[in-house]
């Protein structure tokens, strides 16, 4: 079985590539760095034999045997790597040197692969300059040995033929997450003059004898001037169990398993890894990936081009190279483009667009370029499984095991990009998770669009109810609502929890660019893992609804407006007679919101619109063989303000986010500049709490003049059997989460007209409020918000800020008032009692009576909905009550106070 690691974090891991783009031959590709002159191909596995250089040489000091660099220390002759010549290097004591006469960037050199370890630098990811030239025979926290650490440097022989030996003696892996393996360790690395071969040479461990055997992940391997493929050469043992013979060398960064060793198997006294440099040739281009669809659907991901990442490897430039692209299988075809490739030129070339529709099954896409001196990386080959309703990435002639991915911490995204040219209606996606024992990690999927800036992924379309994963793994199918999408569009999955959910992946090297995505939190800032040191594409699958058995209508338009209906009229390509009108505010999803209006003519009117409001609408017809078409849409349309604007529908709800342009505030809202300074209430898109705007005051801090500004709700007509609450959010000036610098003052009033003189209730006053981040006001916070005054009539609401002079901002937003429904025989009584919070989630409500002119205690009794009797006591009039309903289940409850013959009746929901 495998051995796999978990990062505690992707940062560590998320070390960026700069690809500089240039333009030969008409076609983009990307001009990167040599690549290292060592290459997997030409590294080897082999039994030998292990010389201790007991005092022979120069013995190395450094500062501890911890965490330390070495002073710069001579090979003895020039030695050539990575197209430099070194006469000198630097050791590491945590089994890594770096060539040349500068130390590596830190002396903690080395990557973090378990949880409790301590604190060190990739040195395989770092992007550091000083990281580069690197030999790591094994590169981990090391720390002296029970025999006592040692390092040593020797070089014997006769030019030209001289070997360095490097040594380090008696180290063992330091206790972290997991215990020592080793008590005592040596190895060796060796230079060679002339052939400039590379070895590394290991004696026999001692186990350790304290502790827990457990797998452990070193780096083993060497480094040019990057991470990525053709930069590094990896030995990469995935079973810590297995012999050290087993090792074999990869490209690039480790994926879920380094070099993995434990304390029973250590290495044959005398195995040796041996890195010879490759003979450059004068012509040498590669093909080395072939970026299309796994799998496609036919025709509704038609027509899409397929591209390739070509390189020239050679000494000379090559001008007007043919590269040819073949398809056989279930349709055959053959493209060529021609490129001009200078010397260490690397990236990608896009063929002619694919027809528009293919026949199912399966083809063999093959990218070539002719001969040359190394024919061996002429060419690249992937399977394409033609359907009529999937997209993957995944080759499907090569298994999913490049190892599991998972972001690794709740809120973590890992996302796909998907291009169509038509209109798609995605049902589905299939997510492959790796086995996993004891990973049940729930998960939902995430749908975004690609608004994002530069095509990144945007607005959030849909996310699933969370899922859980099982310790199985497999194929996973997670329902979507039948999501109708076109261009580009994103399928992830969001981790629930932080061991991360573990999807399966396949190597790409080099990953293509702009398709696979990570983020934090599932919104910006998005990385692209083109950009990072993975290789790897995901198996996120995403399954297509079938194609409709009708067309959609056109000519969607709105042909007349009021304030409160819109008449929608189209063109029916099929003469169904039903139809499908679906509107909403701008913005919203169609699949899972809005309202639906069902029509069978056009023009058809939309009823029940709010006045001022912004909407989108979309159509679609009712198939006469059972489905729906396409939607056609949206439109966007606005309403104007009604010439009197009464709300009697509860609960109303602003978040001044859905204006009209030109529209500077909400239908039935006003504003007053009480001080006549100039600057008052106004609806901005700065710092809203929700949606895209608040209202917001902007004060004038060094007018010495104190605020004195309001703003008023419309008219709001209250029921007699009625109590309403208040609620809103507000905050200060400043940076979210500090205290501001300004104190700003509010007050929430309440009255029978839109004016100073007749805002006499007065409902909220906070004149502290530095806050930065939101904060809500309503019934229960502190300070509260007063009820509504009891009793049939208009009321508006009416916000006044009154700070000090020379202070800041006052935002407000998302103002709320709900209603709760009473009965009562006396006007009085109703105006005396108030009950709070509601709902509780505890059970406890504080019933607060004021002036109800009780001569001794009110009797209090509270129902169920079937009537029956659930609570019974007391209360005292001019005081606030605990009413105590702990004992009760969640649920809905009445509750009745009496006062001799007068009596009211409101509902208490408990929310536990």
């Amino acid at each position: 079985m495998t051995d796999t690691y978990t990062r505690e974090t992707w940062a560590r891991c998320l070390q960026k590539l700069g690809l500089a783009a240039v333009l030969v031959g008409g076609t983009a590709v990307a001009a990167q760095a040599q690549a290292l002159n060592y290459t997997t191909t030409n590294t080897t596995n082999l039994a030998g034999t292990y010389t201790d250089l007991g005092t022979t040489g120069t013995a190395i000091t450094t500062l501890n045997t911890d965490d330390a660099n070495s002073a710069v220390q001579n090979i003895g002759f020039t030695f050539t790597y990575n197209g430099v010549s070194f006469t000198q290097f630097v050791l590491n004591t945590n089994g890594a040197m770096r060539l040349g006469n500068a130390a590596p960037s830190v002396p903690n050199l080395f990557a973090e692969y378990e949880n409790g370890q301590l604190s060190g630098v990739d040195p395989i990811s770092s992007a550091s300059p000083a990281d580069v030239n690197l030999l790591m025979p094994f590169n981990f926290d090391l720390e002296s040995g029970t025999g006592g650490a040692e390092y040593r440097v020797t070089t014997t022989g006769t030019a030209p033929n001289q070997v360095c030996t490097i040594q380090w003696k008696n180290v063992r892996d330091k206790t972290g997450g997991s215990s020592s393996q080793y008590d005592n360790f040596s190895f060796q690395v060796k230079l060679y003059q002339t052939s400039n071969v590379v070895e590394f040479v290991y004696g026999a461990a001692t186990p350790a004898l304290t502790g827990t055997e457990t797998v452990r992940f070193p780096t083993v391997g060497i480094k040019g001037s990057g991470s990525g493929a053709g930069q590094t050469v990896l030995g990469n043992k995935t079973q810590s169990g297995a012999a050290w013979s087993t090792t074999v060398f990869i490209t690039g960064q480790y994926g879920n398993s380094t070099h993995n060793f434990r304390r029973s198997v250590g290495p044959d006294a005398g195995r040796t890894y041996r890195f010879t440099p490759a003979t450059l040739l004068a012509k040498d281009l590669s093909v080395s990936a072939i970026y299309t669809l796994g799998k496609i659907a036919t025709p509704s991901a038609l027509p899409q081009q397929i591209r390739a990442y070509v390189s020239n490897l050679g000494t000379t430039a090559q001008n007007g190279v043919v590269i040819t692209l073949n398809m056989t299988g279930a349709n055959t075809l053959t493209q060529t483009v021609t490129v001009n490739l200078g010397v260490g030129v690397r990236g990608t070339v896009a063929f002619p667009a694919l027809p528009a529709t293919l026949a199912p099954g399966t083809n063999t896409i093959t990218v070539s370029v002719a001969s040359d001196e190394n024919d061996t990386n002429n060419s690249a080959t992937v399977a394409q499984l033609v359907t009529a309703d999937r997209l993957s990435y995944i080759d499907q002639a090569q298994p999913a095991n490049a190892g599991a991915l998972s972001y690794g911490a709740v809120g973590g995204v890992l996302s796909v990009k998907y291009t169509v040219p038509n209109p798609v209606v995605v049902k589905e996606a299939l997510i492959s998770f790796a086995p996993i024992a004891n990973n049940n990690s729930s998960y939902q999927v995430v749908v975004h669009d690609a608004t994002g800036t530069g095509g990144v992924p945007g607005n959030l379309i849909y996310s699933s109810p969370p899922q859980n994963r099982t310790a199985a793994g497999g194929d996973v199918t997670v329902a979507l609502p039948s999501l109708q999408l076109s261009g580009s569009f994103y399928v992830g999955v969001q981790e629930l929890e932080a061991p991360g959910v573990a999807i399966l992946s396949q190597n790409e090297v080099p990953l293509r660019a702009a398709t696979f995505y990570i983020s934090a939190s599932g919104s910006a800032p998005w990385t692209d893992l083109a950009t990072t040191t993975f290789t790897r594409r995901l198996a996120i699958e995403v399954g297509l609804a079938p194609a409709p058995s009708c067309a959609a209508p056109t000519a969607l338009a709105v042909t007349s407006v009021t304030p409160t209906t819109a008449v929608i009229s189209f063109t029916d390509a099929t003469t169904s007679g039903s139809y499908q009108l679906i509107y909403g505010p701008v913005g919203f999803q169609p699949a899972t919101s809005g309202t639906t209006v069902t029509a069978t003519s056009s023009p058809a009117t939309l009823t029940g619109l709010q006045p001022g409001s912004l909407y989108q609408v979309y159509v679609r017809t009712n198939c006469t063989g059972g489905g729906t078409s396409l939607l056609t849409g949206p439109l966007n349309f606005s309403t104007g303000c009604a010439a009197t604007t009464v709300f009697a529908a509860f609960p109303y709800a602003e978040n001044f986010d859905n204006l009209p342009v030109g529209q500077a505030l909400p239908c039935g809202f006003t504003t007053l500049d009480g001080n006549n300074d100039g600057t008052t209430w106004a609806v901005s898109t700065v710092n809203p709490n929700s949606g895209s705007s608040s209202i917001r005051y902007n004060g004038l801090t060094l007018n010495n003049v104190a605020a004195n500004d309001w703003f008023f709700t419309p008219a709001l007509t209250l029921a007699a059997n009625t109590r309403y609450q208040v609620a809103f959010r507000y905050r200060g000036e400043g940076i979210a989460n500090s205290p501001s610098s300004y104190t700003e003052s509010l007050e929430v009033t309440s009255g029978s007209a839109p004016t100073v003189a007749a805002q006499t209730n007065v409902l909220y006053t906070n004149a502290a409020i530095t806050n930065t981040s939101y904060a809500l006001a309503n019934g229960t916070s502190t300070p509260a918000v007063a009820l509504l005054p009891a009793g049939a009539g208009t009321q508006y609401i009416g916000f006044r800020v009154k700070s000090a002079a020379n202070q800041g901002i006052l935002y407000i937003d998302d103002i709320v008032v709900t209603a709760t429904a009473v009965s009562a025989n006396s006007e009085a009584l109703l105006r005396a009692i108030s009950v709070y919070p509601n709902p509780s989630t505890t059970g406890l409500f504080d019933l607060a009576i004021r002036g109800a002119n009780a001569k001794g205690g009110l009797d209090v009794l509270v129902t169920n909905t079937l009537g029956q009797r659930v609570y019974s006591g007391s209360a005292r009039d001019n005081y606030t009550n605990k009413l105590d309903l702990t004992s009760l289940a969640p649920g809905i409850y009445y509750l009745q106070v009496r006062n001799g013959s007068e009596y009211t009746t409101s509902r208490v929901s408990i929310a536990k």
